[in-house]
Order: structure tokens, then C-alpha cells, then sequence
């Protein structure tokens, strides 16, 4: 079965502190940064295997400068499950 994941993530820091994070956020594999609003900023954690996401997740969590995350939306995509026709 191959499954890919999709987490949708809110951080909020400082927002003296969003660039670092910002930064911190650009060196992580599988992390992209959708929209940094004077920290609050939403991001996404895609991977082959929820226990890679959840790990991501728990780093970005303890981040210098991030002071909470909030996992709002997953997604898991299977290949094996056959897609409905157009109609």
C-alpha cells in the first residue's frame, strides 16, 4: 500500500522571531511555507509515512522562536484506491 501524507500546520512565533523560523523552516525536508503573517505561519509536512510527519511536526514544534503549532488538517492519498469516473 502506498500512502502520502499531507499535514497542513499553524506556528505562531514573535514576530522578531519569524525570520529565524522562517529560515529554520527552509533547511527542513519535506516543510513548506505557505504565508507568514508577522509569525503566524502556515505550513505543510508531506511525507511517504505519518510517523515522518509527526516527527517533523514535534521539531517544528520546538523550534527557537515557535511559540506553539497546531496540526489543522491531514490528508493521507492511497494509490491503490481506485478513482471514481468522471461523470
Amino acid at each position: 500500500m502506498n500512502e502520502y501524507h499531507v499535514c497542513g500546520v499553524l506556528l505562531m512565533s514573535r514576530p522578531e522571531n519569524a525570520a529565524s523560523v522562517e529560515q529554520a523552516l527552509s533547511d527542513m525536508p519535506g516543510v513548506e511555507l505557505h504565508a507568514n503573517d508577522g509569525g503566524r505561519m502556515v505550513v505543510t509536512v508531506e511525507g511517504d509515512a505519518y510517523s515522518h510527519c509527526a516527527d517533523t511536526i514535534t521539531q517544528l514544534s520546538t523550534l527557537d522562536g515557535v511559540a506553539s503549532s497546531s496540526l489543522v488538517y491531514h490528508q493521507i492519498d492511497n494509490e491503490e484506491l481506485p478513482e471514481e469516473p468522471l461523470q
